[in-house]
């Protein structure tokens, strides 16, 4: 039997969430928020020929505090591969194993692939772990696991 923590910080967990439906948001601001930091990066190729860049928005603030939930940024990035199901030809979140996670970063950790047929695969070595009140992303287990070729 699994601890509740490995239960949700494993990647089946997050696509199962991911899956569920959400509440529907009304935008009230006119701001266009662009993270300078993100873990994640959701590049999708359209069968129109377009291609979009999506970032993952880590920071969370939880009663009046500011915490850092990896995890949800994902699952918002998922989630996005579903509204655009059947619109695109491939769709692929890759991960930036630096520290700072800067946008301009080199994302080169392959996480989540969709083809245009449906059919997904997913980087085994991922998985989060808590620090804390913090949900982050297992850099080093990835970093280890991936050099390793297991």
């Amino acid at each position: 039997m699994k601890a509740i923590n490995d239960v949700f910080t494993d990647m089946r967990g997050v696509l199962d969430m991911a899956a569920e439906p959400v509440r529907n948001y009304n935008k009230t601001s006119d701001n266009i928020y662009k993270p300078e930091h993100a873990r994640f990066k959701l590049v999708i190729w359209f069968k129109d020929g377009n291609t979009r860049y999506y970032y993952s928005y880590d920071n969370k603030t939880y009663e009046k505090e500011r915490i850092i939930d990896e995890y949800e940024g994902l699952k918002k990035l998922l989630r996005l591969i579903n509204k655009y199901q059947g619109k695109y030809k491939n769709a692929f979140i890759y991960a930036t194993l630096d520290q700072d996670k800067k946008t301009v970063s080199n994302y080169n950790c392959e996480i989540i692939k969709y083809n245009i047929y449906g059919t997904m695969s997913a980087n085994e070595h991922a998985n989060f772990k808590n620090e804390g009140k913090n949900v982050i992303f297992d850099v080093q287990r990835v970093n280890y696991l991936n050099k390793l070729k297991i």
